[in-house]
């Protein structure tokens, strides 16, 4: 052998990796598709896998290990028993899973703007509410059925006659008091409200109009109309309130706890144009970020709703529907359903049989053993998906009762790791499984995301919720005299006097966040 040069030598380096199976790639895709997404990935599957069928209403499922029972051992080959949650090797640290994790869950750019509108973002396709998994505050079940009460209770709610504008009206009454000048004049800038929730001075023929324009309508100053405007945005739907699709779309965002900064924000504020496009090259160019950023921050603008008054118009073509339904019982008792009414339900195809026993040749041999392989991983890990997702928003649900109680001021700090350790699982998988998905609360729909926040302290010692925060920084701005606006500092001495200790830099950076000048910019005479 050539002998090595002066500055080289031989070095054996020992190493350890991790190969995920595919079985486990599956499951990280499956966990952080939505709804919409999980449909669309089932009736693919059905198209491509001849032993996937499609389960009619009223048949029965057997089980896998019913369906194994006397198949050659050769196809249950490198077959796992189904597991919940992770898949991970015996005493293996999960904290190295997540670089592996990460690159398996990859999405597509491309594929995830072929949903897109014109309008920026992608409408949501329209299913009824299911309840097939559901969690009642005992023992997570593997399936349980939705009593018929509660499931028309809750179809009703989604289906009802109310028009958007008598949907806003009953906020409002529930906001302020009737000898509240606001209540008034609130109530006439409802009715230039059009069914897709935007505002215009004739709500029936749906042009755009200006905050000028609107103003002169309701003979009011265009800094009271901004006051009444910035309270009707308070109101659900998120969005409604808005003179354009691009506002309404920033404003869902923030209402879903985005940064300015975030690549979904950047996305409509500047580079809607690309998006229509569907060229996700230019995209990640014009923003600076990498693939899968640009893949989540897609998935983010998918959950947002162009016409977002269009749930309450009985002529429109589709019902926004949650992956989540939270509902109060008549016995008092939280109940937590998934929405997979709309999801096709699997089995194997009842002629596996025959397509063994048909087999002559080792390719086809071959075909089946991988088909059935692959038809078994799959349903597995949609049951995994939706077991996982159900226990993931039932501690959610555990951890914000105070705020399914009694609404956004009772909204508790939360963090990945608080769920995580409420439900077992790796932050990494908190963090997929709430991905892109809603859930429908008595308090409105919202992002699961929503429910993460940083917190501050108070002088009770109890931590309070950033949102919360930023919340009560908007509703002290909002009720502010218009001719003396309240300082920084002076708001951060409110917000002392309700026992939230918060210093001036930090309310400025809030108020920043929401989008809200600085004092000097608001006097108005």
């Amino acid at each position: 052998m050539a002998a090595l040069g002066p500055n080289l030598s031989h070095r054996l380096v020992q190493s350890q990796t991790l190969a995920l199976t595919p079985a486990m790639q599956l499951k990280l895709k499956l966990w952080q598709m939505n709804l919409l997404e999980l449909s669309q990935t089932i009736e693919h599957e059905l198209q491509e896998n001849p032993l996937l069928e499609l389960v009619e209403e009223g048949e029965e499922v057997p089980s896998l290990e019913a369906i194994e029972e006397g198949l050659d051992p050769d196809v249950l080959a490198d077959a796992p028993a189904a597991q919940e949650g992770v898949e991970v090797p015996e005493g293996l640290d999960t904290m190295d899973l997540g670089p592996l994790m990460d690159a398996a869950g990859e999405m597509n750019p491309d594929a995830n703007l072929e949903g897109f509108t014109e309008e920026g973002v992608a409408q949501v396709q329209e299913t009824d509410m299911g309840a097939e998994n559901s969690w009642d505050g005992e023992a997570l079940p593997r399936t349980s059925s939705l009593p018929d009460e509660e499931r028309g209770s809750w179809e009703d709610r989604l289906t009802s006659s109310e028009t958007l504008q008598e949907h806003l009206l009953g906020q409002l009454y529930q906001t302020l008091e009737s000898d509240d000048p606001r209540a008034r004049l609130l109530e006439r800038l409802i009715e230039h409200v059009d069914p897709k929730g935007f505002l215009r001075l004739d709500p029936d023929q749906g042009l755009e109009t200006t905050p000028a324009a609107l103003a002169a309508e309701l003979g009011i100053a265009e800094d009271q109309l901004q006051a009444l405007i910035e309270l009707l945005q308070e109101f659900d739907p998120s969005g409604v309130g808005c003179f354009t699709v691009k506002e309404s779309l920033l404003l869902q965002l923030c209402h879903a706890g985005a940064e300015p900064d975030d690549l979904a924000v950047r996305i409509i504020q500047d580079h809607v144009e690309l998006l229509e496009q569907r060229d996700s090259a230019k995209l990640r160019r014009a923003l600076g970020c990498t693939e899968e950023e640009l893949a989540e921050a897609l998935a983010v603008l998918r959950h947002l709703h162009p016409a977002p008054g269009r749930a309450f118009d009985p002529e429109g073509e589709r019902v926004i529907k949650p992956d989540v339904v939270v509902i109060k019982g008549e016995d008092g008792i939280w109940k937590v359903y998934l929405n997979d009414e709309g999801v096709p339900r699997l089995r194997v195809n009842q002629d596996y049989k025959s397509f063994l026993a048909g087999a002559e040749g080792k390719g086809d041999k071959d075909f089946i053993r991988d088909r059935y392989r692959s038809a078994r991983d799959f349903i597995r890990g949609v049951e995994d998906r939706n077991r996982t997702v159900l226990r993931v928003a039932r501690a959610i649900v555990e951890l914000q009762m105070e705020f399914m109680e009694h609404g956004i001021e009772r909204l508790r700090p939360m963090v990945l790791r608080d769920v995580a350790e409420a439900t077992g699982f790796h932050e990494s998988t908190i963090s997929r499984v709430v991905k892109a998905k809603t859930i429908h609360t008595p308090r409105g729909l919202f992002d699961l995301n929503y429910f993460f926040s940083a917190s501050l302290g108070s002088a009770s010692g109890d931590d309070v919720s950033a949102t919360v925060v930023k919340h009560k920084i908007k509703a002290i701005i909002q009720a502010e005299d218009p001719a003396k606006p309240l300082s920084d500092e002076s708001i951060a001495g409110l917000l002392d006097r309700d026992g939230i200790k918060v210093a001036r830099r930090t309310v400025n950076k809030y108020r920043e966040e929401l989008k809200i000048p600085p004092a000097s910019q608001r006097r108005r005479r």
